[in-house]
């Protein structure tokens, strides 16, 4: 058991390539993200029905992307998946305690111009902290 704890194959070319399909959905979600807000921002377009597609594959991406995911925590053998379930409860903690606090400041109007961005870039600096951290214990 112990050795299972210590051997990792996340260089192996399966791993390897899970973790560029990923990539992959990570890349094409966040492009669709980028273009719908853009377009709507800079008004490349004056049809609703356009805005409310762009946002549905958007979505729609965003839902394969999290079935990518899942599908890679399944295929990481067990001290990988230990580091990524533990930078993700880092992540998530932050996330909640961080909105609250935010909410909190937004309603005491020390923040006049909130925004969601704000707090996701938080708990993403926090998942790649905490992934840095458990591969730094863990090896």
């Amino acid at each position: 058991m112990k050795e299972l704890l210590f051997e990792s194959d996340c260089c192996s070319p399966r791993s390897k390539k899970n973790s560029i399909r990923l990539l992959g959905w990570v890349f094409v979600w966040t492009a669709t993200m980028v273009v719908a807000d853009k377009a709507e921002l800079y008004g490349w377009h004056s049809s609703d029905f356009i805005s409310i597609a762009a946002i549905v594959l958007n979505a729609a991406i965003g839902i394969g992307m999290i079935v990518t995911f899942m599908r890679y925590l399944k295929d990481l053998d067990e001290m990988q998946r230990k580091i990524q379930l533990d930078a993700l409860a880092l992540a998530m903690g932050v996330g909640i305690v961080g909105s609250f606090t935010y909410s909190l400041l937004v309603t005491a109007q020390f923040i006049t111009d909130a925004e969601i961005s704000d707090i996701i870039l938080l708990m993403t600096f926090t998942y790649v902290v905490g992934q840095i951290i458990g591969k730094v214990r863990y090896r």
